[in-house]
């Protein structure tokens, strides 16, 4: 395939920012050669009154200037999508408080990408310390998008913070805001050649960034290790490279304080995540001896007891109140909680059905009247209370603005697609297949024979199937046959989280939100999510 930029794309993607960024921490004398706080956040999806939340993190940065001057707060990504206060105006929100905050750094995770790629390069020069990345490329002549790394210099001492951003961005955001109008990846995130591509970009940019006088290096990367693709987890990077001292993490929403893995060459790398929804702040200390530890704090509170900065609170609460009242609007009522994640906060959408996942699909089946109807596991993003559902809530869970889409699908490419769908198990994937109109079982005991491409997009089938006796509406599958296929754009038109759909023929791309379906369905009962939902109902069967 040829790599070529279609003029509309060319219009949107400006001249490309040289390879490095630098800035200064000015300091009151005497202090030059006090300790070096980072700060550090992941995965904030949005969380800006979770847990200790952004107010909170604000009062714990103005207690930690009073240590020392030198304080940089850093973002390892998805910061802008997740929970309706950043869908709603399609991330700006958050940026908002980003740069009220003064954030020093930050990389770009797959979700920023979420608005599709007008609306992120818009955020990034919104945002005031924009982004760093050292392996996101154009491919039509291999130029960084973003600066790789970006140099503070604290007094006398220098510290580099290389931007990492997951491969796995292309199948964990909407793969087709990456293509030109043919069709063609005009972006690269160097997760070809087996990892050996993004080993090589992290390398050059630690190697660049020591050239420059980097006395420290810190790797702030949207990576993760847990249920992550082979080759492209933090731990993979470590051990590939070398240069680096610590790696900030996110993505995979693990909560780590502190481990070392050995690099390259053998030194110990610290690696830390902070979880997710703001519940730790990062704390990275680098002292005036060089002595390196990252830690997490799980509690903010000043000598007062306060727990949020007010200023900026008020800042906050000065933006919800934009959009709350159409946000309280009530549209349904259930008795019970429908469910994506269990009392722990783990996904259960993730490895099978729940009454929630029966829930949304049977509202698209409805809507649209297919044979069929399908809906990623990473689409459901959180549970729904028992008692009124407002449209908030309804964004909450499904966030990602997604429309609804029926295409027409052969027998055969919707079983293959469900094997693909189930590859992961029994470990989580956000491509797991919720169902309506449909039953089947799964034999895990059978390894996957699915086959990926360079970019990890379905590409076949090449030995036994796991997913087997598949019933449509009460039928068995015919893999000659036709289907009437309803979904969201993300899964049959984007190929989101890598489904391709080969040779299916487009029947209805629908304006109406996937949320907007859920709230008519569930009208159509009254306003009431009938008894019947209260338990999953045995579409999928796990052996």
């Amino acid at each position: 395939m040829k790599n070529t930029f279609s003029k509309k794309l060319t219009a949107v993607f400006f001249a490309v920012v040289s390879v490095f960024a630098f800035s200064c921490k000015t300091v009151p004398a005497g202090q030059e050669n006090s300790s070096i706080v980072v700060l550090y956040t992941n995965d904030v999806h949005c969380g800006v009154e979770d847990a200790i939340g952004y107010a909170g993190l604000e009062l714990y940065k103005k207690q930690m200037l009073k240590e020392t001057p030198y304080v940089t707060l850093v973002d390892a990504g998805d910061a802008i999508q997740g929970a309706t206060f950043g869908n709603i105006s399609k991330g700006e929100n958050i940026v908002k408080i980003m740069n009220k905050m003064n954030y020093d750094v930050a990389v770009p995770g797959n979700h920023e990408f979420d608005y599709g790629m007008k609306q992120f390069m818009k955020l990034s020069k919104f945002l005031k310390c924009g982004y760093v990345s050292s392996n996101f490329r154009m491919t039509k002549n291999g130029k960084l998008v973003f600066p790789a790394y970006k140099i503070i210099k604290y007094g006398k001492k220098k510290v580099a913070y290389v931007g990492v951003s997951t491969p796995e961005t292309f199948t964990k955001s909407t793969p087709t805001y990456f293509q030109d109008a043919e069709g063609n990846f005009a972006y690269s995130f160097g997760g070809e050649n087996e990892g050996k591509k993004i080993y090589a970009d992290v390398q050059e940019a630690i190697d660049s960034a020591r050239g420059k006088g980097a006395d420290y290096v810190v790797l702030v990367a949207h990576l993760g290790n847990s249920d992550i693709t082979a080759g492209w987890t933090s731990s993979d990077i470590i051990a590939n490279v070398s240069g680096a001292d610590v790696l900030l993490d996110g993505h995979s929403h693990e909560v780590i304080p502190a481990v070392k893995v050995q690099d390259k060459s053998g030194k110990d790398v610290i690696v830390s995540q902070t979880g997710t929804k703001l519940n730790h702040i990062g704390k990275l200390v680098i002292t005036s001896d060089g002595a390196i530890s990252t830690e997490l704090v799980d509690s903010v509170a000043d000598e007062n007891g306060n727990t949020r900065d007010a200023e900026m609170s008020s800042f906050i609460e000065s933006i919800k109140n934009e959009f709350e009242a159409t946000l309280a609007k009530k549209i349904a009522h259930t008795d019970f909680v429908l469910s994506a994640v269990d009392e722990k906060g783990d996904w259960l959408v993730r490895t099978n059905q729940t009454n929630l996942g029966d829930l949304v699909t049977d509202a698209i089946k409805w809507h649209f009247k297919s044979d069929v109807a399908l809906m990623n596991g990473g689409g459901l993003r959180a549970n729904i209370k028992p008692g009124d559902i407002t449209y908030n809530d309804a964004l909450t869970v499904l966030p990602f603005g997604n429309k609804l889409y029926m295409s027409e699908v052969k027998g055969q490419v919707l079983l293959d697609e469900l094997e693909y769908a189930v590859r992961m198990l029994p470990a989580k994937s956000g491509g797991f297949f919720h169902v309506a109109g449909m039953t089947f079982k799964i034999d895990t005991s059978i390894p996957s024979s699915t086959v990926t491409d360079e970019n990890k997009f379905f590409a076949g089938v090449n030995g036994a199937y796991r997913i087997h006796d598949v019933l449509i509406n009460g039928q068995p599958l015919d893999v000659e046959k036709m289907y009437k296929v309803g979904s969201i754009d993300y899964v049959l038109k984007n190929e989101g989280d890598g489904h391709i759909f080969a040779g299916s023929k487009m029947l209805v791309d629908d304006p109406t939100l996937v949320c907007d379906a859920l709230a008519d369905y569930i009208s159509s009962f009254g306003g009431n999510v009938p008894a019947s939902y209260k338990e999953s109902q045995n579409r999928i069967v796990i052996e």
